[in-house]
């Protein structure tokens, strides 16, 4: 009779794992039999195979929305972000038709475009700060809600310049959410290595929209009422909200984690809610620092951030003062009528599908192989940056071509062709930085990109007031000539920078960001 300290011994036929109770009451009182916990013994046998082809369990899925669920919600986020910038350039046709409605100067209707271009240029500060804190689906809600009754009041209103200037501003507020929230919703949903592909479908709205937008406004203006124009915008936005109402689902990473509290349920969220539930602490991604002006100074003063939104200012202001003296240039020097002006824009509207589209597959598949060179399978955010400078030199080349092809007036097919250039190469860079900013500040991705979009629109509005008296002192050949040499130079030595400057910067961030934890833990 074996003593209760001896091994048990396990006979041929056991399977691969025993749970045994060891009842022995050889030595061992029926009290202590009482307190002694069942023992576990596991046989040392071999596996069987299926049981050893058994994958072990690996972390948790980064997006638990099913393909169908992702792609809806990546549908709805690149719809959204079109309706700011839509709203922008829509409007611009009509302002002729607007001067004359509201017996205004020149120089008064055009400062309600540069009132919207300024509250869209500001206003995602406060919203992406929200989003990154309170969630993505209120936010979506709220701010259409304001561009809605902002386009039915500008529809309805009287012809009032003091009321037209004042709906604007809250047009533009409203509408200047959506760009700044898609791209958090998009970081939310996507894992790191398909991102860019992912961000060069979403900006495809934000940029399609000055090409569209101008054709549509010009058919507006000429054959409606420019009341038209704002009742489109209401009608098509009012759509969109109801389908985020009763369909979109909370994506921030910090309230519903990877999404697996939607597993299982339809695709309507009924009854609709405002605010959607957290849930439990060990299943939320980590928070978010609470929104506050110094803290985006603070975000703002960290190099990389500056820099990408120093580079988007400047291509964005190359190719708005394209934008601004193509109807010049169309039609003086090739004599083309007002419609067939606001077509030629589909130029670079197509010229940003192909280059959002290809710039986002490149930059995945570049970063597919530096993860599989790795020996760690980590790669830098940064990586991300290397790709820019084929873009800075694409946009610069079109810059260049435009000014000279119209100073000597060739064919306008050339005119297009250079313009279909700068805005490929634009877009080739804009993807490849809204990559790098969701990977660079992941808590804060909706602000980061804010901020990196912060500086385009004032950019734009300075190209458009300075472009035309440039082009009469210097020639237009030789202003475009300037103005590619600036986005050649400088967003190319920035770009340089970046890479080499970047690795040190981030750790830096890093350290300083761990030492602040640690001492908040501290009592």
């Amino acid at each position: 009779m074996k003593s209760p300290s001896e091994p048990s011994v396990q006979p041929p036929q056991t399977p691969n794992l025993v749970i045994e109770e060891n009842t022995s009451t050889d030595e061992t009182s029926s009290s202590e039999i009482e307190k002694e916990k069942p023992e576990i013994k596991v046989s040392s046998a071999p596996l069987p195979p299926a049981a050893s082809k058994i994958p072990p369990r690996g972390p948790p899925i980064y997006s638990a929305f099913s393909p169908s669920r992702k792609r809806f919600i990546l549908a709805i986020a690149t719809i959204s972000g079109f309706f700011g910038p839509f709203a922008a350039n829509i409007y611009l046709p009509a302002l002729p038709v607007l001067q004359k409605e509201f017996h205004v100067s020149v120089t008064a209707i055009n400062a309600t475009v540069t009132v919207f271009m300024a509250v869209l240029a500001i206003g995602p500060l406060f919203w992406s700060s929200q989003s990154d804190w309170k969630g993505r689906r209120p936010l979506y809600i709220i701010s259409l809600a304001i561009y809605i009754i902002a386009n039915i009041l500008l529809a309805v209103v009287p012809s009032k310049y003091a009321a037209l200037i004042v709906l604007r501003i809250v047009q533009a507020f409203g509408g200047s959410a959506v760009v700044s929230l898609g791209a958090g919703t998009v970081a939310d949903v996507t894992e790191v290595k398909k991102r860019a592909a992912a961000m060069s479908i979403f900006l495809l709205g934000p940029q399609l929209a000055p090409s569209i937008g101008p054709v549509i406004g010009g058919i507006f203006a000429a054959k409606t009422s420019y009341r038209w124009i704002f009742g489109f915008l209401a009608i098509t936005g009012f759509c969109l909200w109801v389908i985020i109402v009763f369909m979109f689902p909370e994506t921030l990473r910090s309230r519903v984690g990877n999404g697996a509290v939607y597993t299982g349920k339809g695709i309507f969220i009924l009854p609709p809610a405002l605010f959607t539930k957290q849930v439990p602490e060990s299943m939320r991604g980590p928070p978010s620092p609470s929104p506050s002006l110094i803290g985006y100074w603070r975000l703002f003063r960290y190099p990389p951030i500056g820099i990408v939104s120093f580079n988007s200012a400047m291509l964005f202001s190359s190719y708005f003062a394209i934008a601004v003296h193509l109807p010049v240039a169309l039609e003086k020097t090739y004599h083309w009528s007002t419609l067939a002006v606001g077509f030629a824009y589909l130029a670079m509207g197509i010229a940003m599908i192909i280059g959002s589209l290809c710039s986002g597959h490149f930059s995945d598949w570049r970063r597919a192989r530096a993860v599989k060179a790795s020996p760690t399978g980590d790669v830098d955010p940064e990586h991300r940056l290397v790709d820019q400078i084929w873009g800075v030199v694409i946009c610069a080349s079109g810059v260049l071509l435009f000014g000279w092809f119209v100073n000597y007036a060739i064919h306008p097919a050339a005119v297009l062709v250079a313009m279909f250039l700068t805005g490929f190469g634009m877009t080739w860079v804009f993807i490849a930085t809204t990559a790098f900013l969701t990977e660079c500040v992941k808590q804060q991705a909706a602000g980061a990109f804010a901020l990196g979009n912060l500086l385009r629109n004032p950019g734009a509005a300075i190209a458009a007031v300075v472009i035309e008296p440039l082009i009469t002192k210097m020639g237009v050949g030789w202003c475009f000539t300037g103005l590619a040499i600036m986005d050649l130079v400088l967003v190319g030595s920035a770009v340089i920078i970046l890479n080499i400057k970047c690795p040190g910067w981030r750790k830096e961030r890093n350290a300083k960001m761990a030492a602040a934890a640690k001492a908040k833990k501290t009592p």
